[in-house]
């Protein structure tokens, strides 16, 4: 392979990882990003809770009812905003991905990167955030007492006589890949704009559009 065909297969690679990056995000829309499992005398069959990016799944009902009893607020209380957004989040993270792969230049491009690293950040800490806010505003009236207490995020856990289980869930590790994927996109533009002969002229935006080959290379091995 040639130099300069292989100087432009790099750059078809980054914007192939790029489609990979977003695809992923689009899968994980569709899947359960967490999941909760309770075992207890009473429901030997267990119940399940499926939380998505922009609603739940599951055995609602009973659980609503089980956190009526101890004083809990509803499961559809939690997180409106955040669920109201997180299309638009989702969306914004792949525009700016994709954006990433044109537009900035060599001293930039790396900015366009952390909304892609920080969402799976962010999901976690604000189910950390809701589970805690929801096991210690427990309602005084509620008809039976129990501590206040925070549900466990990840592994086996105890509520009153319920075992519970949390797991990621499939979405999540979608957007784990979808991270890895444009970690690994921006490393190999970096090396890209490292060789190329218009790299004296990138500064905030790319002079090439990034997939279009400079006549003039200097290529690295």
């Amino acid at each position: 392979m040639t130099p300069e065909a292989k100087d432009q297969f790099r750059r078809l690679t980054v914007l192939g990882l790029a489609v990979i990056a977003i695809g992923l995000y689009v899968i994980a829309w569709l899947l359960p990003m967490w999941g909760w499992y309770l075992h207890a005398p009473q429901y030997p069959q267990g119940l399940v809770l499926s939380v998505y990016m922009n609603h739940v799944q599951g055995d609602i009902s009973e659980i609503n009812i089980l956190n009526h009893y101890i004083g809990m607020a509803k499961l559809d209380e939690a997180a409106q905003l955040e669920r109201a957004m997180a299309l638009y989040g989702v969306c914004g993270i792949g525009l700016v991905t994709m954006l990433a792969v044109f537009f900035p230049g060599k001293r930039y491009a790396h900015y366009f990167a952390l909304p892609a690293f920080a969402f799976p950040f962010v999901f976690v800490s604000l189910m950390f955030f809701w589970m805690y806010r929801f096991g210690h505003e427990l309602s005084p009236n509620a008809p039976v007492r129990v501590a206040a207490f925070t549900p466990t995020l990840v592994g086996h856990g105890e509520i009153g006589n319920f075992h519970t289980l949390g797991l990621p869930g499939a979405g999540f590790y979608a957007i784990l890949g979808s991270a890895v994927a444009v970690a690994l996109a921006f490393a190999l533009r970096r090396k890209v704009c490292g060789g190329c002969s218009k790299g004296h002229d990138c500064g905030t935006f790319c002079p090439t559009l990034f997939v279009r080959r400079p006549s003039r290379l200097r290529i690295l091995p």
